[in-house]
């Protein structure tokens, strides 16, 4: 009698079992639902596939100088025209990490993808004691920045650390300066060493990347900053990571991949992207994008838009 109710258990076990499983099936066919079952990373040079679920979107060229992909350095400048609204950092943050005035601003996304990155490296290292102490700055600003630096440390030192106005990250709101500050609130350089490693170490996972790194200042054409961190979005700070390429090189990197023919294969833990380029046409440009699904479009600030699905 006893084996006979085991055995029912059992068989009733099973069937719950195949239930369980025949839900979680259709949840992923029909419903869309992602199981975390494998954590990889990889980025591939891939074939286009088929472009039968595009769409063409016309857009003006002014957009080109838009968007968390956009290059500003000594050779292109930022369209003060195009810029998004700047938030005060003070109003925004949260209690991971510090800001040295509630003047500093930059845009909404970059203060929230901060917010994260510090969080996690607070659970990490049980610090909170990073301070922004830089970030967004208007025309002006800049040149003060730059004629004090001029002053202090002569016009050379100055070229080797600082932008000229209107030519600085700093103008587009997804640029930062970081620095330590100890408990009187006073601040000493960002190296990024010892348990500080962690935020260059996984900046990328929050869409950073250290801007200028000491191995890529003449490309660059600034010197090593460890502590300037610029927003460019995950996937772009992932494939630049495993490429060893600063954003110069990554911009140029892209023209490779055009709509149609190829494109970036990016797969994040489950998330895939497709990355690819085109160039801007003569005063507009028609942009093939998905008719389903998440995208976003980037300008490069020099000749074209970077489509991010």
């Amino acid at each position: 009698m006893r084996m006979k109710k085991q055995s029912k258990q059992r068989r009733r076990n099973r069937r719950k079992g195949l239930l369980a499983f025949v839900i979680v099936l259709l949840l992923v066919v029909w419903g869309g639902v992602k199981l975390p079952l494998v954590f990889t990373e990889s980025v591939e040079e891939a074939a286009f596939g088929s472009t039968a679920l595009y769409r063409s979107k016309t857009v003006d060229n002014a957009l080109m100088r838009t968007g968390d992909l956009i290059l500003v350095n000594g050779g292109y400048a930022y369209d003060f025209e195009q810029a998004e609204t700047k938030y005060p950092i003070a109003s925004l943050k949260n209690d991971s990490y510090q800001v040295k005035n509630d003047e500093i601003s930059l845009n909404k996304k970059t203060i929230k993808q901060f917010n994260a990155l510090f969080r996690a490296f607070e659970r990490h290292t049980g610090h909170n004691n990073v301070s922004i102490i830089s970030a967004y700055r208007d025309y002006a600003y800049q040149e003060s920045v730059l004629n004090d630096y001029i002053s202090s440390y002569g016009y050379d030192t100055a070229m080797d650390y600082v932008a000229m106005p209107g030519f600085s990250e700093h103008h587009t709101g997804l640029a930062a300066d970081i620095a330590v500050a100890d408990e009187a609130g006073e601040t000493e350089t960002f190296t990024g060493e010892d348990e500080y490693a962690f935020v260059g170490e996984n900046a990328w996972k929050y869409g950073f990347i250290n801007r200028y790194p000491a191995d890529k200042t003449g490309v660059t054409g600034i010197a090593n900053e460890p502590w300037h961190y610029r927003y460019v979005g995950k996937a772009h700070a992932y494939v630049m990571r495993e490429k060893g390429m600063c954003l110069e090189e990554y911009e140029e990197y892209l023209r490779n991949f055009t709509f149609g023919q190829s494109c970036l294969s990016v797969n994040i833990h489950g998330d895939d992207y497709k990355i690819y380029y085109i160039p801007a046409g003569e005063g507009s440009t028609r942009l093939q994008v998905p008719l389903f699904g998440r995208y976003t479009v980037s300008g490069n600030n020099m000749d074209g838009f970077i489509v991010t699905v």
